[in-house]
């Protein structure tokens, strides 16, 4: 279609033309949708792939039965997460911003979206002891599961991720979330979206 108007007169003519035979522009702009798209999706997925890989460490039976030696001090609620601690957090589970449920409080536990604003994960509980920080939490979705993060939060903010796992139970205690982790009970032989 070509518009053409002339601004003395007040008029505007329209006049239409067929497509040239043998071009069909409707399915070569289709075509090109089609390839953004897929292009789009590979590189999302390479996206994933490579922030998953930024969070995934693999260790031996022998570190992981040490992995949570020591005392920690018991945190319960989000609220007592440091703002550092909480940003840490949504960089490893690859969220804008931190999401995390208190224990008890409703959160995505399927992956049939009831209400956009409650989050995917909800904490089971967390400790910390110096910088160091493991946070356990459950995750909702299409396979509902259980994780355990252990990072450090240094004074200036510096994430160190240490070690991720997953698993389909969670830990009432620390006690029994240590006998998990060393048990082998938490896996971390995938790299995991936390």
């Amino acid at each position: 279609m070509i518009r053409e108007s002339d601004t003395e007169s007040g008029t505007i003519t329209l006049s239409f033309s067929t497509p040239t035979p043998g071009y069909n522009n409707y399915n070569s702009c289709g075509m090109n949708k089609s390839r953004i798209a897929l292009v789009l999706v590979a590189l999302f997925l390479c996206l994933i792939s490579l922030r998953a890989e930024d969070f995934h460490v693999r260790l031996s039976p022998t570190e992981k039965q040490h992995l949570l030696d020591g005392s920690f001090t018991k945190v319960t609620k989000v609220e007592a997460m440091p703002a550092s601690v909480k940003q840490a957090f949504a960089r490893i589970t690859g969220e804008p911003a931190f999401a995390l449920a208190n224990p008890g409080e409703k959160f995505q536990v399927t992956d049939v979206i009831i209400d956009r604003s409650l989050p995917h994960r909800r904490l089971v509980f967390a400790g910390v002891r110096d910088d160091e920080w493991f946070v356990h939490y459950e995750v909702g979705g299409i396979g509902h599961s259980y994780c355990v993060v252990l990072f450090r939060v240094d004074s200036q903010s510096h994430l160190t991720f240490v070690w991720g796992g997953a698993g389909s139970q969670g830990a009432k205690d620390f006690d029994q979330l240590r006998k998990m982790v060393a048990g082998g009970q938490f896996s971390d032989d995938r790299s995991y979206y936390w």
